[in-house]
Parts: structure tokens; sequence; C-alpha cells
């Protein structure tokens, strides 16, 4: 059972809540569209511009940005400290850069030159004349809740840049190229929780580039976990396009409906292939168009598959793809869901076939009908009689899935980027001072809401046979005090 209590104005489930507290810092200065490049940047007073402030800010200082338009950027040289970084953040949600022509680069939106330890959250940039946002050496830069938009050649592209954090962005209609482009040998990048989506090339490029120096052409120690890629590479390019990338993971990420590769790793910029990479519950459903699912090219030592979906709307490519049998031989897969493989680039495989030679010994064929809820709304989570579900090999370093949910929930971790979360309870405020309350539970089975004003005398509120879609209670007005909920599952 899972209960949630709710009162006017407050919300106190039976779980812990995040709260955002005030922006601590050494300076705080404000930016505002009634402000003034002549004005001291404080609340009363707030500059015009984003760039007025960042001529002022050092180590913890925090640039705080009211809704409007702003003129595009450059934050160049300017270093805060591991507990003590400079931070532009939107205050709302509609803080947007415009695109200049009065620097002497415009054209990147926003540029961000040999700078560290440096936060851009919540700002948004649209149609640059290359990148909405772009970073130049440095390192320990955060890029995080922006969204950047039909942008000439990507949305957000970094070169020469250690340890990134690129976190919960939305990225999409790149006309050019991709949505995500870490480039030049920038080592340990963090891309978590991105949606790029209709990019023309990749969704999120990796390309260490040992052409471009300095660098050595090879970038190590990345984590892509929880990005959601989808409609990408109309032009060519894996939704995840890995050059050069070695000793990384790649793990419970969504990615449908691309129109080239899934995900790829290879070495042609790059100054050496892959090796040393994880790619551990991911969900690929290929368009029918698109290639193969999860490609190993050029490798030059170990990868490690466990736990993946891998499937193709397409007629006669699969989920798994060797350049060349070298390749296959430096790849153990393992308890994934495919149905063919290529073992050297030519020939095409059915998982039975590949099995007798000793290869994918515990994987599994499925279908998106048995396996997801609804793939025709990008509903990939798990049906509750997936052949996936329970059925996967146990992984110390994976604890969650894409959403946060606990790893495993049942007997087993289940395959793919969902775990199937048979029951869940989320309370949400709403206008008015009511509160929402959204079950979701496994489909057929049978489930019970009831409230209560005291934890005593429970009401039945309704049952619910559940089906593909959560049920979502709201009562009708607001309750006066306090409000419990129950929900329990009625065998």
């Amino acid at each position: 059972m899972r209960c949630g209590l709710a009162r006017s104005g407050r919300i106190l489930p039976m779980a812990v809540f995040v709260v955002a507290l005030p922006l601590s810092a050494a300076q705080l200065y404000y930016v505002a569209v009634s402000g003034s490049g002549t004005n001291p940047g404080t609340q009363a007073k707030p500059f015009r511009e984003i760039r007025q402030a960042l001529t002022l800010v050092g180590p913890g200082d925090n640039v705080l940005v009211a809704d409007g338009t702003y003129l595009g950027f450059d934050v160049n040289s300017k270093m805060g400290a591991p507990s003590s970084p400079i931070s532009v953040r939107a205050a709302g949600t509609n803080v947007v850069v415009l695109v200049t022509t009065d620097r002497t680069d415009n054209r990147d939106t926003i540029h961000i030159i040999n700078s560290a330890y440096v936060v851009i959250e919540g700002l948004r940039a649209f149609n640059a004349n290359r990148a909405a946002l772009r970073v130049e050496g440095g390192h320990h830069v955060t890029v995080r809740n922006c969204v950047f938009g039909n942008n000439a050649t990507w949305g957000l592209f970094t070169g020469f840049s250690d340890d990134l954090l690129i976190e919960n962005n939305e990225c999409f209609g790149s006309a050019t190229q991709h949505g995500i482009y870490v480039s030049n040998s920038g080592d340990r990048p963090t891309l978590r929780g991105n949606r790029c989506h209709d990019n023309f090339g990749s969704g999120i490029q990796l390309n260490a580039d040992v052409n471009i120096q300095p660098g050595d052409g090879i970038i190590t120690g990345a984590l892509l976990e929880n990005n959601i890629l989808y409609s990408n590479g109309a032009g060519g390019g894996g939704a995840f396009n890995l050059d050069g990338v070695q000793d990384s993971v790649i793990r419970n990420n969504l990615l449908f409906n691309n129109h080239a590769s899934g995900i790829i790793l290879f070495q042609i910029d790059g100054a050496e292939g892959p090796r040393g990479n994880r790619v551990y519950h991911n969900t690929i459903d290929m368009a029918a168009d698109g290639r193969w699912a999860l490609n190993f090219l050029q490798t030059t030592g170990t990868n490690v598959a466990r736990n993946n979906i891998l499937l193709t709307r397409h007629s006669f490519r699969g989920g798994l793809r060797f350049g060349d049998t070298n390749d296959a031989a430096h790849t153990d897969s393992d308890y994934n869901i495919l149905t063919r493989i290529t073992p050297d680039d030519n020939a095409v495989l059915t998982l039975a076939q590949w099995q007798t030679q000793g290869h994918e010994l515990h994987s599994i064929t499925g279908t998106l009908t048995n396996l997801f809820v609804d793939t025709t709304v990008a509903n990939y989570h798990l049906l509750t009689n997936a052949p996936a579900v329970n059925f996967s090999q146990a992984l110390a370093t994976v604890t969650a899935d894409l959403e946060g949910n606990s790893r495993p929930s049942g007997g087993a971790a289940d395959m793919g980027c969902y775990e199937l979360s048979p029951f869940t309870v989320k309370i949400f405020p709403v206008t008015g001072g009511q509160y929402l309350v959204r079950l979701s539970g496994g489909a057929g089975r049978t489930y019970q809401l009831d409230f209560s004003a005291a934890l005593n005398n429970w009401t039945p509120t309704l049952m619910l046979l559940q089906s593909n879609r959560p049920l979502e209670y709201l009562e009708a007005t607001p309750p006066p005090g306090w409000r419990f909920y129950r929900a329990s599952f009625v065998p």
C-alpha cells in the first residue's frame, strides 16, 4: 500500500521531497527587460542585459534573469570554484537569448570560452547562426534545463572541454548537423536526461577528432544516461554517434524513430577505435528506413553490451552489427532482446543462428507488441507480461532506470531503459488549491483508491481495472484541511 497526504497549500507525501533553497552566493545580480545598463544589478534596479552582469561576476556569484529577451553573450575566462561556481540562471520559464550582430564572433549565441565551474541553467535560444551554445576550452561547465531549437548547425557544441555536465536539455531541429556535439578530446563528459529530436544529423555526437590539436584524439570516461533521442538522422549519423570513445558508459537511454544508426561506436576521426565501453539497459526501436540498432566498428578492445532491447522496423537489418569478425571477437554481448545480427557487415543471421556459434546464449527475441504499452504514442514502458520483465543479468552499477525507479523492482531487473513499476501513486498540486492523484498499475490488475480526513474511516473513492493509461483523480473542490489518500492492489 502507498499513501500520500495533502492539505491546502502543501503536500506531505510519505517520501523524501527536494526543496529548492534560496541561492547562496557571494553576490546575486539581477537582469530584467525593465532594467538598464547603468543600474547596479540589484533586484530593485536590475541590469538590462546578461552580458552587463558578467563583467562583474566572480566565484560563487549568481546572475538571475527574469523572463524576456536578451542579447547573446560571452562568458570569457571566468573562473568559479568547485564549491562556488559562477551561474547564469533563468528565474522563470521564458528567458530567450537572441542572435547578435554586435560581437566579434556572432556565430554562436552563447559562447563560453576558457572558463571553469560555470553553470548555465534554464535559458532558451533559437535560430543561431551556428550553435545556440558553445563551450570552448575550460572545464567543469554545466548546461542544465535549457532549450535550444532550430539552429543552423548544432544546439549545443563543445570542444576541448573536460568534465562537462550537460543535463536535462532539449535540443531539436538542427538544420545541418547534431543536437548536441561534444568534440575534440574532452574527457569525462556527463550527458544525462537530455531530449534530442528532429535533428538532421545525430541526436548526440561525441567525436574525439585527432586531426584538431591539441588533444589525444580520444574521449574517455563519458557517461551517457537517461537521454531520449528520436526522429534524428535524416542526413545520417547515429542517434548516439561515438567516434574515438573509450572506457565510457551508455545506459538507460530511449531511442526511437531514428533514421540512421541507433548507438554506433566506431573510429574515423578519433585516434583509436572503441574499447572498454559498457552499453547497458537501453531501449532502441529503429525506424523502417533506419540502420542497425547497436553497432561496433573498428574496435581496439573489449566492449560489453547487456540487458538492451534492440529492435528495428527495417526489412532485413537488425539489432546488432559488427564491422568484421575482429569486432565480434572484441564484443561481450548477452542478455539482450534482438532479432538479426550481422557478424561482418555483410551476412545477416537470425538470433538462433548466431547462438549456434556460441554468442548471445541468454538473449531472446521480442516484438513491439509483446514488450511495450503503446509505441504509437511513444510509450515504451513494459507490459506486465513482457518477456523483458525480470529477465536480465544483475549489474551492480545500474541501480535505477531512466525515470529514477529502483532496479530491480522484482526478482531481477528488467531489460531496457524502464523498470516495470507495477504500482505507483503520485500527488501533484494543481491550480485552485486542488491535488491531482495519479495511480499507475499493471495492465489487467484492479486497484482501489480511498481517502480519509484523519487516517481513519477510509472512504472508497473508486475501483480501477488498470489499462495502458494511468488513472488520474481530482476532487471537485479543494479538500478542507488534511486529505489522506490510500491506494491498494485488489487480488
